[in-house]
């Protein structure tokens, strides 16, 4: 039966489809009637966190590695589950900048942005700030796919099983994951407004209210009240629809914990749960949902050698999908580049005019285009512009008509020398106890979860230390934030400073390692 249930979905994805008849404009000399066909495709969209990278569990001992990142075995047996399950697209939580090197195992596209990887070209929207990419299945057809790790701590399980009144959880819950799901909540129902596919996947460290129920109450001890859990019920009151749920609807006889298969961070008596998800809105309809994880559980639909190799179990949904007309966009490789080979590689989706070019501008000066390839006539493509002797500065990359000198369509960019550094910096120098501070920042790499945070310093400044406060730079290469005395989505305000010297680090993609220069300060008494 198992062997089974690994070959279907691999039959389902391959088996893409196109022809589903909408409409039958006539032609030219009104007597022929031409049918219009739009792409109907089975798309297999999956959900996995991958733990620290993918790197830093050392599945011979169950434990952390010895030496961080130094564990490579899991990020590949990782590759190998997502091959075998026949996902076509997958949301990667905890990518930690290995976005890429999973989707270069795979021999896929990446979106470091978004934490997207896909067997299909992607065409990353340039202000989408990593909260969706476009996924094309068919050419000039698209899907929107977002993902999203919503805050681990505190955990809403944990306070019921510790006690907590209903009242006080759902308080947390709106307060924390219901406030970070906000701008996902703002941009995704407007996509499948407009008839756009949307999927969201994601580890949301929440169970989901179609899961705690009044039934599952009664039969699970742990669970010791029935809750409308916030951040599900809000997704499926913008018109988003649980895939799992979807195939799966009686939580008590399917309940697809996919928290946890085990892990260096899981409890001995652990709170298990359904909190990783495949959510669909928009034009698509739910076709398999199958939970993938370890050998051994009778829960588990695609089952893998043991231990599993991170600890969250992943979810791999098969959808019908009516892709829509990809919007007309430029989508560089990079948003940060560094002069000289290798070229800046720009996929696109064009009018398909003649004299339509993918070129290169200066931001200010909207005329000039210092670089051009010809698109040669073509609605998508790949086009591979030069970047030595460019200045250091931010670019405009365009879609422009040249027979018109209309410009289509914009992404930005920013040059770099070769050697250089990002760099943080304070707004001052010497603060007072509980004064907002604002902090800069340069050259980031622009990933979705890059972030900048306050370090304590000991006996020296560049030494290692736990995080104080800190705030994500939503995918800006030059940006800065400010940090007052609200202890926004529980990352931590100015209030929690002492008088002492600190040190202001930006950090890449939701790990642990620093980069670029960073900044001293002092805080004072007032």
């Amino acid at each position: 039966m198992r062997a089974l249930r690994l070959v279907a979905p691999l039959l389902i994805t391959i088996s893409l489809t196109a022809g589903v008849l909408l409409a039958a404009p006539v032609s030219a000399d009104s007597t022929t009637v031409t049918p219009a066909l739009t792409p109907t495709v089975q798309v297999s969209v999956m959900t996995q966190n991958i733990f620290y990278g993918g790197d830093d569990y050392d599945l011979s001992t169950g434990d952390f590695c010895p030496v961080a990142n130094g564990c490579p075995r899991a990020l590949h047996r990782l590759a190998h589950i997502i091959e075998v399950s026949g996902a076509d697209v997958v949301g990667v939580q905890e990518a930690e900048d290995n976005t890429r090197r999973l989707a270069h195992l795979l021999g896929w596209h990446a979106s470091p942005q978004a934490h997207v990887i896909s067997r299909f070209p992607i065409l990353d929207p340039p202000h989408s700030h990593g909260i969706f990419t476009y996924v094309e299945p068919v050419p000039g057809r698209v899907i929107a796919v977002a993902n999203t790790h919503l805050p681990s701590t505190p955990y809403g399980p944990y306070r019921v099983r510790a006690g907590w009144s209903k009242h006080r959880v759902l308080h947390l819950e709106r307060t924390l994951r219901l406030r970070a799901l906000a701008p996902v909540l703002k941009r995704l129902p407007r996509l499948a407004a407009r008839g756009i596919p949307v999927f969201l996947t994601g580890d949301f460290n929440s169970p989901s209210y179609l899961d705690w129920t009044k039934a599952v109450a009664q039969a699970r001890p742990k669970v010791r009240y029935a809750v409308r859990w916030p951040a599900s019920k809000a997704l499926a009151d913008a018109g988003f629809h649980d895939s799992y749920r979807d195939a799966h609807p009686d939580p008590l006889a399917d309940p697809g914990f996919t928290w946890s298969p085990g892990g260096p961070e899981t409890q001995k008596h652990d709170f298990f749960d359904r909190i990783d998800w495949v959510l669909h809105a928009g034009p698509a309809t739910t076709v398999s949902s199958l939970l993938v994880g370890e050998r051994g559980n009778p829960q588990v639909d695609l089952a893998f050698k043991n231990p599993y190799p991170t600890d969250h179990r992943g979810v791999v949904s098969t959808f019908d999908v009516t892709a829509a007309p990809a919007p007309v966009l430029v989508a560089p490789n990079h948003r940060r580049v560094i002069t000289g080979p290798p070229s800046l590689r720009v996929r696109f989706h064009a009018n398909g005019t003649a004299g339509e070019v993918v070129g290169l501008r200066r931001a200010g000066k909207p005329r000039q285009l210092l670089r051009q390839a010809n698109a040669r006539g073509r609605r998508d493509g790949l086009v591979r512009i030069r970047t030595a002797h460019l200045r250091p500065g931010r670019y405009d990359v365009v879609l422009r008509d040249s027979a018109t000198g209309r410009t289509e369509t914009t992404a930005p960019i920013w040059v770099y020398r070769p050697g250089s550094r990002p760099q943080v910096t304070t707004d001052r120098r010497t603060y007072r106890v509980g004064s907002p501070i604002r902090v800069s920042w340069t050259r980031a790499p622009g990933n979705n979860l890059d972030w900048v945070s306050f370090f304590r310093c000991r006996l020296r400044c560049d030494g290692p230390g736990g995080y104080l406060a800190y705030r994500y730079t939503d995918t800006a290469v030059v940006g800065s934030v400010t940090f007052g005395r609200d202890n926004y989505l529980n990352y931590g305000s100015v209030r929690s400073l002492a008088p002492g010297q600190y040190v202001a680090r930006l950090l890449t993609d939701d790990g642990y390692h620093a980069i670029g220069v960073s900044s001293r300060f002092r805080i004072v008494r007032r």
